[in-house]
């Protein structure tokens, strides 16, 4: 048997230490790349395991980027042979990529509606000081004092209404 051989046997027998049937495996993440990362199992560091089923930078895909020491469930692709492994399950999350994430992160939709309706309450409160406001205004005509108050406008500006998050939050993506 070659040496070759020999090592990559070792290896696959560390690896499926106890389950040999079982092309699954728990890792411990080491350190993290764009699209693949190296995990620690049983004291041996496999390096090149996928991120997602697909590495090809072009795709716009999902990219789950696992926290550096935490834990993970790899699936080996490649029947025990330990050449294609893949990244499937996760103990923490450091950061979630959809689509490339060129429309930058997700909000807080709590934060986002208090802020909102801050801003509406004090646009309402001009609104509502503009709708009562009066001018003096002479009523004869002359440069004299004289008493009297012009009428509000006939036309009330209207006031805001409260945001609702319901109205604009898509519940199916949650952080």
């Amino acid at each position: 048997m070659g040496k070759e051989k020999q090592i990559r046997e070792s290896i696959q027998k560390i690896a499926n230490a106890g389950s040999r049937s079982s092309h699954f495996m728990n890792a411990e993440i080491v350190s993290v790349d764009s699209e693949t990362c190296t995990v620690k199992r049983n004291g041996l560091e496999l390096s090149d395991v996928r991120l997602g089923a697909v590495v090809n930078s072009n795709t716009k895909n999902l990219v789950i980027k696992p926290k550096v020491g935490s834990l993970v469930l790899i699936a080996d692709l490649s029947n025990g042979q330990m050449r294609d492994l893949v990244i499937i399950g996760w103990s923490e999350v450091d950061t979630i990529t959809i689509n490339g994430g060129e429309l930058g992160g997700l909000i807080k939709i709590q934060d986002l509606t208090d802020k909102l309706n801050a801003l509406k309450d004090q646009l309402n409160a001009v609104v509502t000081k503009f709708n009562s406001h009066t001018h003096n205004v002479s009523t004869t005509g002359t440069a004299a004092a004289q008493a009297g108050v012009a009428a509000a406008t006939t036309g009330q500006a209207q006031q805001a209404t409260a945001f609702n998050k319901s109205d604009y939050e898509d519940e199916k993506i949650k952080h």
